[in-house]
């Protein structure tokens, strides 16, 4: 009776944890449905403003006069500043581990990192980290990431950095989503060609780009964000799903296996009575 009581116990554990599991699933389901339509809205929105930059960015990049720093380069840098995007909570499958895999990649000793998601403060614990954004992803809004915007063009202002680097987790589907790195700084947008009249600029093109270039910017890192935590919920309620089909495969199997062990006890049982009976006459 010892071995039932305990597979019946563990059939009880078993079945505890998938409600819960299952119950994260949904959770995940909802917010991955809520974050998809904000990426939806947002990259449209990106799109239109790097189709506007486009149409002028080729003629103002090639003079140095006239070239926004957010065009500007640092040839003599030798370093990058990282920023890397993670998940500040857990349960989420691989999705953390596959980020510090890509990075490893990226990153280079001297490069400065700066956090998004504070799994990545475990991961990284050398000194050069900046960790004051590492909370952003909780309750984002477009306030936290103008902030955000307005740190990384300081520090690239410095002139210490070749380039800023974003690395995030590119939302394929459902089911597929990449760790990939966005260049932030340098901007780097290829010059479309312009059909029809050329656009008249006010007051020129240079204060056209110096006030549209910052607006891109935090666009498209708030674009990166969302994207990042769509990828997570994703992965948060596959994760989910395979939990909580594998604890129905367990309970399923421990449940034959709970019968079988009742039903042989019960022919033990049957025998004694039987035994017992033959012994009496």
């Amino acid at each position: 009776m010892s071995q039932l009581h305990s597979t019946k116990s563990r059939i009880k554990s078993i079945d505890s944890t998938r409600k819960i599991t299952k119950a994260m699933e949904l959770v995940a389901s909802v917010k991955l449905k809520k974050w998809q339509k904000t990426l939806n809205n947002i990259m449209n929105y990106s799109a239109t403003l790097e189709d506007i930059i486009s149409s002028c960015i080729g003629e103002v990049s090639q003079n140095d006069n006239l070239t926004p720093f957010a065009l500007k380069s640092y040839p003599n840098a030798k370093k990058k500043l990282v920023v890397v995007v993670t998940s500040s909570l857990g349960l989420c499958g691989g999705y953390n581990y596959n980020v510090f895999k890509f990075a490893d990649t990226i990153i280079n000793e001297e490069d400065k990192i700066l956090i998004i998601g504070s799994k990545a403060e475990t991961k990284y614990v050398q000194e050069d980290v900046d960790k004051s954004n590492e909370q952003i992803l909780e309750r984002l809004d477009f306030t936290k990431v103008k902030n955000l915007v307005s740190l990384i063009q300081d520090e690239y202002a410095k002139g210490i950095y070749k380039s800023v680097v974003l690395i995030y987790t590119s939302y394929k589907n459902s089911l597929r989503f990449d760790p990939s790195v966005f260049p932030l700084l340098p901007i780097c947008i290829e010059q479309k060609e312009i059909s029809g009249y050329e656009p008249i600029y006010e007051p020129n093109k240079k204060e056209f780009l110096n006030l549209l270039l910052p607006k891109y910017l935090e666009t498209v890192v708030y674009s990166k964000l969302v994207e990042s935590i769509v990828s997570e919920q994703a992965s948060r309620r596959n994760a989910m799903d395979n939990a909580t089909d594998n604890a129905d495969e367990l309970v399923s199997k421990l449940t034959i296996q709970y019968n079988k062990a009742r039903q042989a006890s019960i022919t033990n049982e049957l025998i004694d009575v039987v035994a017992g009976a033959r012994s009496n006459n």
